[in-house]
C-alpha cells in the first residue's frame, strides 16, 4: 500500500500536461487537478473537517467540481452534494443531518448558502471564486497518507418524502485504489476507455458523481456544461467532439422535440456512449435516440442506496424491448410478492436487491434502514417489476405511484410514456387522486412543448386511441412547468398531495 499519494489517478507521466477538465470559463490539466485536489484536502483538514467528517457543496456545474470530488477522496472525508434548488432552511436541514462542518458554495448560491450555514449553527463558508483561490494558494500541496477513501453522502431525492442520507459499503476501500474503483464502475456500465466526456446533468446528483468518477477512472477529458440546453448540448458534442456523456430521459425528450432541421444541423457522429438513468425512459424516446445516435445508448438502473448497477446495452434492449437490463456482478436481483415469497419469472412484484458487498444504511435512521430490508439482507427502494427467464429486469412503476382503481392496478409510467409522444407535450405527470366510488381515479398534469398550446380534448382523444378505457385520465391539467429537478427527478408528491390533504382513506391518506 502506498503511504503517500501524489497522484491518485492511474495515468502515465506523459499525460500529466494533457487537458483533464474543461469548462467555458477555465480548464485544468491532470497535473493541476491532482495538485489542487491535494491543496483542498489539506485545507479541509486545516478547517477542522477530518477523516469521516462531512462538508457540504452547494454549487452549479463548475470547473471546480472534479477537484472537490478528488479532494474528498484524498481527505478521507464525506462530501454532501446539495441540490441548489433547495431553500436555505432545506439546505440547513441536510447540513445538520449530515453533521457537516463546512460549506463550499458557488457564487450564484452564496446568499442561500450563507443563510443555511447560519441556521445550521454558524458553519464556516468558502465561496468559489477569488476567495476560494486565495484559500487554495495558502494550503500545502503535500500528499496525504493513504487510508479509507472519502465518499459522498448522497441524499435520496425526496420525491416521496423527506430526503435521507445514504451510506454504502461498496466504497470502503483505500484512497490508493480509487482509480481502480472508478475504472471498474466505468467498465461495468460499458464506458469506453479514454476519450472526451461531457457532464450535462447536475454535478450534485448521483449521476453527476458517476460521470465524474467514471471519466477520471477512464482518463477522459471532461467538458462541463454549466446547465442543460438542448441546442447548446448538441453544439458541445460537435465542437468538442464528445465521445461519452450521460443524460436523463427528460433530456432525451427535449432533444428529440427540437425542430428536425435544428437537430440534424449538428454532427453527433463522435458519440460512442450515452448512459441514461434516474427515471423511466419512454420506449419511443429510447428507439428514437438509438436511431439518431446509433447503438451507443446504455441504460443504468440504480439508486443512491445501491440497487444497481443493472445495465442494458442498446443491443440488449433491442432484443428485449422494455428491459432495464441485467444485474452487474456485484448484486443479485429477486422479485418478491406481498406475502414475502419470491416470485417466478414473469410475475410482477417488488424488486429486491442483494448487494454482495453489504447492505446500505440511512444515516441516523435505523428504523428506516430496517423498513427496506428482508431478514436475509435484501433491500428495496420500492420499485415494482418482473424478470424474464433470461434474468432481464423490467420495471412497472414505483409502489408509491401505483394507482389502485376499483381493485385494478394502474401504472402511471405506462400512461406517461404514451402521452409524452404527443407533439404538444413537453413533460407529463400521472398520479392517483381520491375517488369516492372506485378508491382512486387517474389524473394527468401536462407541461406544453415550447411555443405550442395543449388542446385537452385532443389529448384525451389521443389517449383513447392508445390506452384501455380504465387507464384513461379522468382529467388533464395544463401547467407552465412540472416540479422536475435538473437531475430528472419529478417531485410528483407536490402535485398529488393537495388532492389527499383533507381525505382519509384506508391507508390513512395519500399513498406514501
Amino acid at each position: 500500500m502506498t503511504s503517500d499519494l501524489r497522484y491518485v489517478l492511474d495515468q502515465s507521466e506523459s499525460r500529466l500536461n494533457d487537458e483533464a477538465i474543461w469548462s467555458p470559463t477555465a480548464s485544468l490539466t491532470f497535473e493541476q487537478l491532482e495538485d489542487r485536489s491535494r491543496r483542498v484536502a489539506n485545507g479541509l483538514h486545516a478547517r477542522g473537517v477530518g477523516p469521516g467528517q462531512a462538508f457540504g457543496i452547494l454549487a452549479k456545474n463548475r470547473v471546480e467540481w472534479p477537484e472537490l470530488v478528488l479532494a474528498n477522496v484524498r481527505a478521507h472525508t464525506r462530501y454532501v452534494p446539495l441540490n441548489w434548488h433547495l431553500t436555505a432552511s432545506e439546505v440547513a436541514e441536510l447540513l445538520i443531518d449530515s453533521g457537516s462542518r463546512l460549506l463550499i458554495v458557488g457564487s450564484e448560491n452564496t446568499s442561500v448558502g450563507r443563510e443555511a450555514a447560519e441556521i445550521a449553527g454558524g458553519l464556516d463558508v468558502i465561496e468559489l471564486g477569488a476567495g476560494y483561490e486565495a484559500w487554495l494558494a495558502d494550503q500545502s500541496d503535500a500528499p496525504l497518507p493513504d487510508g479509507p477513501m472519502g465518499t459522498p453522502m448522497l441524499y435520496t431525492g425526496g420525491t416521496t418524502g423527506r430526503s435521507k442520507g445514504v451510506t454504502r459499503s461498496d466504497m470502503n476501500i483505500p484512497t490508493s485504489k480509487f482509480g481502480m474503483l472508478a475504472a471498474g464502475f466505468a467498465t461495468n456500465v460499458h464506458m469506453p476507455t479514454d476519450g472526451r466526456a461531457m457532464l450535462c446533468t447536475p454535478a450534485y446528483h448521483g449521476l453527476g458523481f458517476g460521470v465524474i468518477q467514471g471519466t477520471l477512472g477512464q482518463r477522459h477529458t471532461l467538458s462541463i456544461l454549466p446547465r442543460f440546453d438542448p441546442v447548446d448540448t448538441l453544439r458541445m458534442i460537435e465542437e468538442r467532439a464528445i465521445t461519452a456523456t450521460a443524460m436523463v430521459p427528460t433530456q432525451f425528450v427535449r432533444l428529440l422535440k427540437l425542430d428536425a432541421d435544428v437537430r440534424t444541423s449538428f454532427d453527433v457522429s463522435s458519440i460512442e456512449w450515452v448512459m441514461h438513468t434516474a427515471a423511466p425512459c419512454p420506449r419511443w424516446a429510447k428507439e428514437a435516440m438509438i436511431e439518431w445516435f446509433g447503438p451507443t445508448i446504455v441504460e443504468l438502473y440504480g439508486s443512491s442506496e445501491g440497487s444497481g448497477p443493472v445495465v442494458c446495452t442498446s443491443e440488449e434492449w433491442l432484443a428485449h424491448p422494455g428491459t432495464v437490463g441485467k444485474a452487474s456482478p456485484v448484486l443479485t436481483l429477486s422479485i418478491v410478492g406481498d406475502d414475502g415469497d419470491d416470485l417466478p419469472a414473469g410475475e410482477v412484484g417488488t424488486v429486491y436487491v442483494k448487494r454482495h458487498d453489504g447492505t446500505p444504511e440511512y444515516h441516523g435512521d435505523a428504523d428506516k434502514t430496517r423498513s427496506i430490508q428482508l431478514p436475509d439482507g435484501r433491500f428495496t427502494v420500492g420499485d415494482i417489476g418482473w424478470m424474464d427467464v433470461d434474468g432481464f429486469l423490467y420495471l412497472a412503476d414505483r409502489r408509491t405511484d401505483l394507482i389502485l382503481r376499483g381493485g385494478v392496478n394502474i401504472y402511471p409510467a405506462e400512461i406517461e410514456a404514451m402521452l409524452s409522444q404527443h407533439p404538444t407535450v413537453a413533460d407529463i405527470a400521472v398520479f392517483g387522486i381520491p375517488d369516492a366510488e372506485l378508491g382512486q381515479s387517474v389524473k394527468a398534469v401536462v407541461e406544453p412543448a415550447t411555443g405550442v398550446t395543449v388542446d385537452v380534448d385532443e389529448l384525451m382523444a389521443y389517449a383513447s386511441e392508445h390506452l384501455a378505457r380504465f387507464k384513461l385520465p379522468q382529467s388533464i391539467d395544463v401547467v407552465d412547468a412540472l416540479p422536475r429537478e435538473e437531475s430528472g427527478k419529478l417531485k410528483k408528491r407536490l402535485l398529488r398531495d393537495p388532492y389527499w390533504a383533507d381525505t382519509e382513506t384506508s391507508t390513512g391518506g395519500a399513498p406514501t
